[in-house]
């Protein structure tokens, strides 16, 4: 791995080892750190300069997210991810988004509704244009949803999710469906109501559409 010069600030309202994950999720994130690329301490240690401690704190939440695979006395490396890992966090992220928006669409209070429908502009704009930051965009959408929510467990869970999620999309990132995006104006529209059964049911067809996208592209390979 090439050791660039050390960006890594600390912070009195971060812990050294969540600013180094930060750091690490980024680099695994824009490449600068490849799939299947191994990670050696001490280049670690001289790009990030900290010491061990924080960074075998940060390479062990990486190992929770499925985004490192380590195996002791063998190889701590940059995981690869697959089709399988695509389908699987696919299902979550849809599963856990209807869930938030069947919680959260009817306790959204008036800036709380504008808030939701400003970012769904955006994202219709992002996938008219086919623009790739429309992932990003509906990570922010997600969650903004589970924030409304007022439930610990599901930010929390949901936190992790979307950095998995990131992670597996560097494996299509071309793959994207964007005709599913074709329901965001009937989504708008449930948010404005108050339905969140109705804002449930639109994301499911959502995530219906791009697994059967995926299953399609799968089969004439």
């Amino acid at each position: 791995m090439p050791v660039p010069k050390s960006s890594v600030e600390t912070s009195p309202r971060k812990l050294l080892r969540d600013v180094v994950l930060e750091k690490m999720l980024a680099a695994i994130q824009d490449g600068t750190l490849q799939a299947g690329e191994r990670l050696n301490d001490d280049e670690l240690v001289q790009w990030l300069g900290v010491s061990r401690t924080p960074i075998r704190e940060a390479i062990a939440k990486l190992v929770d997210y499925g985004l490192v695979e380590m195996e002791a006395n063998r190889y701590t490396r940059v995981a690869t991810p697959d089709p399988k890992q695509f389908d699987e966090v696919l299902e979550v992220y849809y599963g856990i988004g209807e869930l938030a928006v069947r919680l959260a669409v009817p306790k959204l209070d008036d800036a709380g509704r504008k808030r939701a429908l400003a970012i769904i502009e955006t994202l219709g704009a992002q996938v008219a244009a086919e623009d790739h930051a429309a992932f990003r965009t509906l990570d922010s959408l997600l969650l903004f949803m589970v924030e409304q929510t007022e439930n610990e467990l599901l930010k929390k869970v949901s936190e992790s999710l979307i950095t998995r999620t990131q992670f597996v999309m560097l494996a299509a990132p071309e793959q994207m469906y964007w005709d599913a995006g074709a329901g965001l104006d009937t989504f708008a529209a449930t948010v404005r109501n108050g339905d969140g059964e109705a804002a449930a049911a639109v994301l499911r067809g959502m995530g219906g559409a791009l697994a059967a996208h995926m299953a399609e592209l799968r089969a004439k390979a």
